[in-house]
């Protein structure tokens, strides 16, 4: 994984905001026996040539819901990937295989004894079962993400086949969600910091709109947390403001936090402290330059006039000076 995925990866590894995706995208509210436990997703597999390599998951967590247990799997994307189905399918099968392996080692360990239905070869019985996997994927790019979301997409001569034929052709579905895409008014429906987030992403192309935003919503941008200023600056093109946060524990929620409205009015008091000091210089660098120019024009006409004593004195005496440009008008 990549530093953007590594952020969004971070930041969406905690139940209330795993909640608000997944109840935006079956567009309703989950019972009250919503339950999300992270476990391991981290599979090691060896290519062709023996070589050792390994595939892990944003987010998969054991879940109860409905009354029922399954796994839910979370993948983070920035960008478009081309062979992104292929790639959901290659690590729901590896967690398929992990799930029948673990059932096969218990069989064994527990000495069971295999029926005429049973599969004694793979140590697999009938009533043995798998718990189905549900893959959501978050993309937050700003690219429309239009293919490939399913298998198909990525193969060709299915159209030309006869139609007969065509669901001979296994297929993978992505679940695809559009963050950036999300209205506002379905935002405002999460019951998790994400609606702020994504709300602060939809003004990013204004500073105005932006700083408006943040201070609209103060409560929740003077205790942001590090992890969601992690993902505005991975999403975003916004400078300064993370540098200029200083963070500070929650011991309540493990979290760091910082103040965004104060490194705000940090950025802007050295923007205007900044400018000030510029403009003074500049003023002071234009006024040099006008007196070199009245100075100039005095040389100039002294010398047309004949008058070099008066130049010459006019260089030591700024009085006498003074009563020449006046004699001049310059």
């Amino acid at each position: 994984m990549g530093e953007p995925n590594n952020a969004l990866a971070v930041y969406m590894n905690r139940s209330d905001r795993i909640r608000s995706v997944l109840e935006y995208y079956i567009g309703e509210k989950l019972p009250q026996d919503w339950q999300c436990e992270e476990m391991r997703g981290f599979y090691t597999v060896r290519d062709k040539k023996g070589k050792l390599s390994f595939r892990q998951r944003d987010f998969i967590g054991k879940t109860c819901l409905w009354g029922v247990q399954f796994k839910l799997a979370l993948e983070n994307q920035d960008s478009v990937n081309l062979t992104y189905p292929w790639r959901m399918m290659e690590m729901d099968c590896l967690a398929y295989e992990r799930e029948i392996e673990e059932i096969q080692e218990r069989n064994s360990k527990e000495e069971e004894r295999y029926g005429e239905e049973d599969d004694f070869k793979y140590r697999y019985k009938k009533e043995d079962r798998i718990e189905p996997i549900l893959n959501l994927t978050l993309y937050w790019g700003r690219k429309r993400w239009e293919k490939p979301r399913c298998l198909r997409d990525m193969m060709t001569g299915v159209a030309a086949l006869p139609d007969k034929t065509v669901g001979m052709v296994g297929d993978y579905r992505v679940n695809l969600i559009s963050m950036r895409a999300i209205p506002e008014s379905e935002l405002q429906k999460m019951d998790s910091d994400l609606k702020y987030v994504l709300g602060f992403m939809k003004y990013t192309g204004s500073r105005k709109r932006y700083e408006k935003y943040i201070r609209e919503n103060k409560d929740f941008f003077t205790r942001i947390p590090r992890s969601a200023v992690d993902v505005i600056d991975t999403c975003t093109n916004i400078k300064n403001i993370k540098e200029s946060l200083q963070f500070t524990l929650n011991e309540e929620s493990g979290e760091e936090e910082g103040d965004m409205c104060k490194a705000l009015d940090d950025i802007i008091r050295h923007a205007e402290k900044k400018g000030a000091k510029k403009g003074a210089k500049k003023g002071a660098k234009k006024g040099a330059q006008k007196m070199n120019e009245r100075n100039n024009k005095l040389i100039q006409q002294l010398f047309a006039d004949g008058r070099q004593e008066d130049l010459l004195r006019s260089a030591t005496d700024a009085l006498f000076q003074q009563k020449l440009f006046r004699e001049y008008h310059i």
